[in-house]
């Protein structure tokens, strides 16, 4: 029998979150309309991830698959985040220093968000050309 080891919880775990989110996104398990603040398309980008991830911890014996699931998870958050920048609703914004108007933490979160999708994109393109390029001599 085999142990159960962390990479295998974390692995299950992972697919479980995302499995649950994909279908909520695609209308297959009912929930309250009210509790869901971004489009389903959005939602189920946010199940991808959680999706590779686990997909991630269970590959520890296939590099290929854990690349391409490295892969899909930074271009997967950087859709989000770049959605959130652009689009997110500004009454969801939480946080804030408390000591600037509510106007400018918006603004501030706005561009932390998408200063991380323009990190994401950067980490994309630098990992999809590392892999067309190949492995190097050394």
């Amino acid at each position: 029998m085999r142990r159960i080891t962390p990479e295998i919880v974390v692995g299950v775990a992972g697919l479980g979150v995302g499995g649950v989110l994909v279908a909520v996104a695609l209308g297959v398990t009912p929930s309250d309309p009210a509790s869901i603040h971004a489009p389903g398309w959005v939602l189920a980008i946010c199940g991808a991830v959680f999706t590779v991830g686990g997909v991630t911890a269970l590959a520890q014996d296939f590099p290929a698959v854990r690349t391409a699931a490295a892969g899909v998870f930074v271009a997967a958050m950087t859709v989000v985040m770049g959605w959130i920048a652009l689009y997110g609703d500004a009454a969801q914004f939480s946080g804030g220093t408390g000591l600037l108007p509510p106007a400018v933490d918006e603004m501030l979160a706005r561009i932390l968000f998408g200063a991380c999708a323009l990190l994401g994109l950067a980490m994309f393109v630098g990992g999809t050309i590392h892999l067309l390029r190949g492995p190097r001599e050394r």
